[in-house]
């Protein structure tokens, strides 16, 4: 299959999945692992839940960035500058990678002359938030704007169905799942463009949350996913995170995701 260059919507959503790269140093590395956790030691940055007022959107990654005070810890007016700032000095986004998907937020939701956008903005229902969240709600129908609080019932869902972690063929399973619940509710089937969201999602989650195993762990699900906190074992990436690697994965999901629904077709 051809690579197809994405949309501006479709680049922004895909950094709903963006969170971390598992890395193992030796204790030689010490040093250079501590300089790869800076809010480890640093109170500016330490874990703050967000509070009364405060306001959070649907994408785990960017929420762990306003709980540790790298975007704004309010959830509000957040900079072009701010935010591109900490996608590639925190999740190590490529130069080109990160601008496309800050100029693609502010362009569908935010202010684009002020240049800035509040988190809970990304919530618009079916802009780039879309039904069939692996950890959120589906938006209420009719509904202007989807929950952003997690419901840790469905968190639990993915720990309990996949206590090893989950690899490339279980995250395309989960979504399935997920994706099959829509008929039970009467809601429509996601379109092609927020099926290729849905694809990146989970393509970002594996890409930079696998371990040495090559799934992502419990308790990454937990803690990112769930508490939208760094996990304990999380390293800045040593290598950038780029358009390339996320959208070969993605392709990889979604044709699992088609196998898979082909079969089920079948019986």
């Amino acid at each position: 299959m051809p690579f197809s260059f994405p949309s501006t919507s479709h680049l922004f959503s895909l950094f709903s999945a963006f969170v971390f790269w598992f890395s193992h140093s030796s204790s030689s590395d010490q040093e250079l692992a501590s300089s790869r956790r800076p809010w480890a030691d640093d109170e500016e940055h330490a874990f703050i839940a967000p509070g009364p007022g405060d306001v959070r959107s649907p994408c785990p990654a960017l929420n762990a960035l306003a709980n540790h005070g790298y975007i704004n810890r309010s959830g509000k007016e957040i900079s072009a500058s701010s935010l591109y700032s900490a996608l590639t000095s925190i999740y190590h986004l490529s130069t080109p990678f990160a601008r496309l998907l800050v100029e693609g937020g502010i362009a569908t939701c935010g202010h684009k002359f002020e240049r800035w956008l509040s988190l809970d903005a990304l919530a618009a229902h079916n802009v780039i938030e879309h039904d069939a969240s692996l950890v959120h709600d589906n938006a209420p129908l009719g509904a202007k704007f989807a929950p952003t609080n997690v419901n840790w019932s469905l968190v639990d869902d993915l720990i309990i169905a996949y206590p090893d972690g989950l690899g490339i063929t279980h995250l395309a399973e989960a979504r399935v799942k997920r994706e099959s619940m829509l008929q039970d509710e009467r809601r429509p089937e996601l379109d092609l463009l927020h099926g290729e969201i849905s694809h990146g999602e989970a393509a970002l989650a594996w890409l930079l949350m696998k371990d040495a195993r090559d799934v992502v762990s419990t308790e990454t699900v937990r803690q990112w996913f769930g508490q939208e906190t760094f996990p304990d074992s999380y390293l800045i990436p040593d290598e950038e995170v780029t358009l390339g690697k996320a959208r070969k994965i993605s392709l990889k999901i979604g044709d699992t995701m088609t196998k898979l629904k082909e079969a089920v077709n079948e019986l």
